[in-house]
């Protein structure tokens, strides 16, 4: 997996790519090391993840454990919106799925980049 992590629209969006195969494990940890180095600053109100270039090995089964890390951290997710990008439809039954299970945090797929930012920024 390999990641790149960039701020966009003076700092409000954080942009996460995820490129390459990507397992759960490296997604969940990515998810850890972002919270522990402090890339949710207060001016972030939202975050889209772009797994375009990315071929997802995540399994149902680990819905349980992105929930947790949602509520585990209630203070980084309660008011930002978390929008995934995805492009192929093996990988939109885990941004579905998420949306559906988060109880925290505003959890949306969406299949552009630009829907995504338009989403976050709150523009019709």
């Amino acid at each position: 997996m390999d990641q790149s992590v960039k701020y966009i629209d003076d700092n409000k969006i954080l942009v996460r790519s995820i490129r390459g195969k990507a397992d759960f494990k490296e997604i969940y940890d990515s998810w850890k090391d972002l919270i522990r180095d402090g890339y949710f600053k207060s001016s972030v109100i939202g975050m889209i993840n772009d797994f375009c270039s990315a071929e997802l090995d995540v399994d149902i089964s680990d819905m349980k454990k992105i929930n947790k890390l949602l509520d585990d951290y209630p203070e980084v997710f309660r008011d930002i919106r978390i929008a995934v990008v995805v492009d192929s439809f093996k990988n939109i039954v885990f941004p579905m799925v998420v949306e559906k299970v988060a109880k925290q945090a505003n959890v949306r797929p969406f299949s552009t980049f630009e829907a995504a930012r338009n989403w976050i920024l709150d523009v019709i």
